[in-house]
């Protein structure tokens, strides 16, 4: 039986709140509200202000009366470390000894100091024995023990704490239109999300995750740049980059200067060179790996023929994440800007 739940999207820049279920390949959704993040409270994964950021959610779920209890968080950090690794098929109390044992080998952690999950992907057959594909995750345990500690001062029930790249590999395992296409789940597909101070690739093969990683730079350079050269707050320069960027490679005149846009350029071309390394490491590591298509997601992926510049600029058609078909909204809420949500709502499918 499907419950209501709560999930908190924490990000760098701001906190996106969803109430609601998910039943029967539908997601109902009762609230969906945009906090912002006060800086200097949450940065890659880590609460650095505790009591700022537990008044700020407690007053924005107060503020917009949503009653819930059950919660989910949802987030993403360089700590938490990922790998892919192949284990001999066993029940799962013997994977779960065999992961830990692989994990440490391997990495240069202490198991007992990080929460370790793993899924099983897919199976292949080595020399005749039957091996399991399985992703891991490990959390360190302090990061874990915040999260759970924040939803409880929050008056919440902690359900699940979720990470984004599990959150995105849910939702779009499912069958789902995006902008009223069928999601072709069995080809390879690039979903990038551009956030405020990072932004993550996640690649989906077969609809399933196949590969996800963190690049170190954000719409927040925009920012900063346009702020020192038209000597404007950053906020100015934030709304001044939402208002007048046009990426569109149609409109552009190499001859005609325009600052505020010439500085959008320059950093999302650093952007693209780092997104093609990435792209190139994925499909060197496996003979047939390849990305057929891209899809855009969060904050900056809002700027104005962002998804027409990505495309001609990797040679892969891209869209930007507008709806999604299997999102119903109550009446009450008018529209969900789909794609600073993403995470959220992949948050809110839970298995039992």
């Amino acid at each position: 039986m499907s419950q209501n739940l709560v999930c908190l999207d924490i990000g760098s820049q701001n906190i996106h709140i969803i109430q609601g279920k998910y039943n029967k390949n539908i997601i109902a959704i009762r609230d969906a509200i945009e906090c912002p993040i006060p800086v200097g409270v949450f940065h890659d994964g880590r609460i650095e202000d505790f009591e700022l950021l537990r008044s700020t959610i407690r007053s924005s779920l107060t503020s917009n009366k949503i009653k819930g209890k059950n919660a989910v968080i949802t987030t993403q950090s360089t700590s938490v470390i990922t790998r892919d690794i192949l284990l001999p098929a066993a029940d799962r109390k013997q994977l779960e000894n065999m992961v830990k044992y692989e994990i440490e080998q391997y990495l240069p952690i202490v198991a007992s100091e990080y929460i370790v999950e793993y899924t099983v992907v897919g199976e292949v057959i080595e020399d005749g024995v039957t091996k399991y594909k399985i992703q891991v995750a490990a959390m360190p345990i302090n990061m874990v023990e915040n999260f759970t500690n924040l939803i409880k001062e929050c008056d919440l029930k902690p359900i699940a704490l979720d990470l984004h790249f599990n959150a995105v590999a849910k939702l779009f395992s499912k069958k789902v239109s995006i902008n009223g296409e069928i999601f072709n789940s069995e080809k390879t597909y690039a979903f990038i999300d551009l956030g405020h101070h990072s932004i993550t690739i996640h690649i989906l093969n077969m609809g399933k995750l196949a590969f996800s990683r963190i690049i170190n730079l954000g719409s927040k350079e925009i920012d900063d740049e346009i702020s020192m050269a038209f000597n404007i707050s950053l906020d100015q320069a934030e709304k001044k980059k939402i208002k007048e960027a046009n990426l569109d490679p149609e409109v552009f005149d190499e001859h005609m200067s325009d600052q505020c846009n010439d500085i959008i350029r320059s950093k999302v071309d650093i952007w693209l060179s780092e997104i093609q390394k990435i792209f190139q490491y994925y499909i060197s590591r496996t003979t047939g790996n390849r990305i057929e298509g891209i899809y855009l997601m969060g904050g900056a992926s809002g700027l104005k023929a962002l998804a027409k510049y990505v495309e001609q600029a990797l040679n892969l058609k891209t869209q930007t994440i507008a709806n999604l078909d299997i999102i119903k909204l109550d009446k009450k809420i008018s529209e969900l800007n789909s794609m600073n949500f993403i995470n959220a709502l992949g948050g809110l499918i839970r298995y039992e």
